[in-house]
């Protein structure tokens, strides 16, 4: 409680009070005194009063470490941001497609995860490396040219785009840019779009440019993030390929993989008036109700196996699997703060049953 109330602290702040440098020795040094702190309370050598001291001061200092992790955080992603001078030029990048595309009529939108880039002839000499954020969201318009308005076909080239294969998470891309930096309105009650991007690190927008035209480099490039959103891709094309007619394949996909994109705009209205709009998202009802079934699976097949017993309990093994069921799920899901909200109370829920007399009784 004491670390996120100095992390609240943070966020009343009209500006950061520091740099990001700062911020990362007052975190590291708060961590070693709260570290040395709870040694000291953990002996039990102190006096009541040295011990009422000591946890005050360790209040203290989980409200410093939650401040200054918070601002740590927040200097390192507002220093990520877009050069003004780049902002409408044409930028050549390789990176990643690092998320599940988001089909629409005319293109697809996605996040790209810049590797290299190179800064226009204009501001530098060719092959120097400029630093841009390194997470983008871009739209790329298929068989329609940029340069002219929104409602008329390429006619010289740019149709090039529709002809290449459709997107897929961890293919690696070389692409020219055309950046800008967030920009969204400010209603008092509206949508927040450019909070929005910002929670989610997406520190500039663009679209691809269809000349020169776009190069995939490499058909996949494994690590923790690209082999989730290649799962979540695998099973929403087969969901396509399963149920292409089908009126609620949408809602199967919003509640399997978290795309709720996939869902048709007459429908949202029907759920809107019916109050239903909540459970479209993934959140800890689904979560933990999938999580709940498999541990129950798991624990009547356990009990069949006298091998298995003698080796773990079984509701040890129904606790593990629940716990890992929640954690896949929620990661399929895009791991959203509702789903590691609840990823997190599972865990501290399996670990209390897993270090309790009760969890292995009868």
């Amino acid at each position: 409680m004491a670390f996120a109330a100095g992390v609240f602290c943070l966020q009343q702040q009209a500006a950061l009070p520091a740099s990001a440098p700062l911020f990362a020795v007052v975190l590291a040094a708060s961590c070693a005194a709260f570290a040395g702190a709870v040694v000291l309370l953990q002996r039990g050598r102190l006096r009541a009063q040295q011990s009422l001291w000591l946890r005050a001061a360790l209040l203290a200092g989980a409200a410093l470490i939650g401040f200054s992790w918070a601002g740590w955080r927040a200097a390192e992603r507002l220093a990520d941001s877009l050069p003004a001078a780049l902002e409408g030029r044409d930028i050549d990048v390789v990176g990643l497609v690092a998320s599940l595309p988001q089909r629409f009529e005319r293109g697809e939108r996605f996040e790209f995860l810049v590797e290299s880039a190179a800064l226009p002839a204009a501001e530098a000499s060719p092959g120097v490396a400029v630093k841009l954020p390194q997470r983008l969201l871009l739209t790329w318009y298929h068989a329609w040219d940029e340069e002219g308005s929104d409602e008329t076909p390429a006619t010289d080239g740019s149709a090039i785009a529709s002809n290449l294969p459709p997107l897929h998470p961890g293919e690696r891309w070389r692409v020219t840019l055309r950046l800008k930096r967030p920009h969204g309105n400010a209603n008092a009650h509206g949508f927040d779009y450019e909070g929005w991007l910002f929670e989610r690190d997406l520190r500039a927008t663009g679209y691809v440019r269809s000349r020169p035209p776009p190069q995939r480099l490499v058909a996949f490039v494994g690590n923790a993030e690209t082999l989730i959103e290649r799962a979540r891709d695998l099973i929403r094309e087969r969901f396509l390929a399963a149920l292409p007619d089908a009126p609620y394949a949408g809602v199967l996909m919003a509640l399997a993989i978290g795309d709720q994109r996939a869902i048709p705009n007459s429908q949202w209205r029907i759920f809107n008036r019916t109050g239903v709009t909540h459970l479209m998202s993934i959140s800890g009802l689904h979560v933990t109700m999938v999580a709940a079934l498999c541990a129950a699976v798991v624990n009547q097949l356990w009990r069949r196996s006298e091998r298995l017993m003698l080796r773990l309990p079984a509701q040890r093994a129904a606790i593990a699997a629940g716990w890992l069921t929640a954690l896949l799920y929620s990661l399929l899901a895009g791991f959203a703060v509702p789903a590691q909200r609840t990823v997190y109370m599972v865990s501290v829920l399996a670990l209390a049953l897993c270090t309790n007399n009760f969890a292995i009784r009868e």
